[in-house]
């Protein structure tokens, strides 16, 4: 997994007045390890590391606790990708996985049944006692942004969690706010089908709903202009970015042509879809990275990337630096 998800841990045991480092330590995990965006820690020793928080807090429901920090720290990626979508099925078709952030540790799923909408979360290994604190930490962060996402209130039908119920049970009934079902095979957010056709809450226009001043500052170094055929196709990339499989044929048929008129209108503008495509990622990554509120991370997540690594590359290749040399550069005096 990913050290950068330690750091929104770090913040909840600090406030708790636990020593990070001393965490990091009797878990084996070199602090030098933070100096870069894209280093990853094995599993096991992230369970050592959740494990040591328990018995240095005695805190059962610190899962929720950061699960709270990891909502709040990551509202500016997922409001991003809520500002060119329309509907909550359009918002998930678009989010990045947990398992993104969390590296080979578990893999999150989505199911639906004639009532419902389900997410799960399986693990990748077998049964250790630190899994309530990241079943609670993926569940109550994907629950605060659903309800966080939507013009209505969204809240759970039902939550489904893998290990026994505790002596204590408050502080997961105010997270959720729905029926508990503990002893579960899987651990899952059941929520009524019908939230997926609720309309998006795009808030701040200003800071999220900058599509359209994002779309003149690209179409200006074209060579054809705002045309009706640019927008829509540009609109098209953007949206598929996130889930990583965006081609030709999938833009293609987003825009109800086929993939040769899609080509052949490219090469009437004297371009191709590959540096069409290329030319709106590392715009997009350009205008990413002027948001400190984005990290390499979320910005690698958000252009289709499986992570920083091969974010770094690619934004090398286009610019001749790395994305954090380039931020340090352009980062205006404070």
């Amino acid at each position: 997994m990913y050290t950068h998800s330690l750091t929104l841990v770090r913040k909840v045991t600090d406030t708790l007045g636990v020593s990070f480092e001393d965490l990091l330590a009797r878990a084996d995990i070199d602090l030098g390890l933070f100096n870069a965006e894209d280093t990853t820690i094995p599993s096991d020793r992230y369970y050592r590391f959740l494990d040591e928080i328990v018995r240095q807090t005695g805190n059962q429901d610190f899962g929720l606790l950061s699960g709270r920090v990891a909502y709040i720290e990551g509202f500016h990626l997922y409001m991003y990708l809520a500002s060119i979508c329309n509907t909550v099925k359009e918002w998930i078709n678009t989010v990045p996985s947990a398992s993104n952030f969390l590296g080979d540790l578990l893999l999150t799923q989505v199911r639906l049944t004639a009532d419902h909408f389900i997410l799960e979360v399986h693990f990748n290994e077998n049964s250790r006692s630190a899994r309530r604190l990241v079943t609670d930490h993926v569940l109550s962060s994907t629950a605060a942004l659903m309800d966080g996402c939507s013009v209505l209130p969204i809240r759970p039908a039902r939550v489904d969690l893998t290990y026994p119920q505790p002596d204590h049970t408050r502080a997961l009934n105010d997270v959720f706010r729905a029926p508990l079902h503990f002893n579960q095979p899987v651990s899952a957010l059941f929520y009524d089908r019908g939230i997926l056709d609720q309309t998006l809450l795009h808030v701040s226009t200003n800071v999220y709903g900058g599509v359209k001043e994002e779309l003149d500052v690209f179409l200006s170094d074209s060579s054809w202009g705002a045309d009706a055929f640019s927008v829509n196709l540009y609109t098209a990339i953007r949206r598929q970015l996130p889930s990583g499989n965006c081609s030709v044929n999938s833009v293609a048929k987003q825009l109800n042509i086929s993939s040769r008129t899609l080509q052949r209108r490219l090469k009437e503008r004297d371009t191709s879809f590959q540096h069409f495509f290329q030319e709106v990622k590392s715009k997009l990554a350009i205008r990413y990275l002027e948001n400190e509120n984005l990290n390499v991370l979320d910005i690698s997540l958000l252009l289709g990337y499986g992570g920083p690594t091969a974010f770094t590359a690619a934004f090398k290749s286009w610019f001749g630096t790395t994305p954090s040399d380039y931020r340090r550069r352009t980062e205006l005096p404070r």
